[in-house]
């Protein structure tokens, strides 16, 4: 395990553990590139979200999500339960608006309630007119 009588160490778990010359070289040789590049994301202002993490919280938890608008989807939120307690002011015997917040189609309401696409289109027109005109008043 010796090169020209010198001998290569490197410490695992405490202990000096002697290995051979390519393995001590190739395990500081990444250990240094390592320490080269926390260096230079530090010379650039980088920082690691792990480094902020406490016992209580993650780093992570910090950065603001770019892909979410918090205050859209407040609005959103508000906006819903309003239109919510309109739809409760509404007299919508098929439940056609709850229908069409699921995606539901004409069809597939018709069947659940037992009456054909053309009253539950008709319905809905009805559903929807009254839904707009109750809007327009509360704006």
């Amino acid at each position: 395990m010796n090169n020209n009588g010198k001998k290569y160490f490197i410490k695992i778990k405490g202990a000096l553990v002697e290995v051979t010359d390519e393995i001590y070289i190739a395990y500081y040789e990444m250990e240094r590139k390592e320490k080269y590049m926390v260096e230079k994301d530090k010379a650039h202002g980088l920082l690691y979200y792990d480094s902020w993490d406490t016992e209580d919280t993650r780093g992570i938890d910090y950065i603001m999500d770019s892909t979410v608008n918090v205050e859209e989807e407040a609005i959103r939120t508000v906006i819903a339960s309003d239109i919510w307690s309109f739809v409760s002011q509404i007299d919508d015997k098929y439940h056609i608006c709850e229908g069409i917040a699921k995606g539901t189609t004409e069809i597939e309401i018709a069947k659940a309630a037992n009456v054909t696409q053309q009253a539950i289109h008709k319905n809905k027109k009805r559903v929807l007119n009254s839904l707009k005109n109750i809007l327009e008043k509360n704006s």
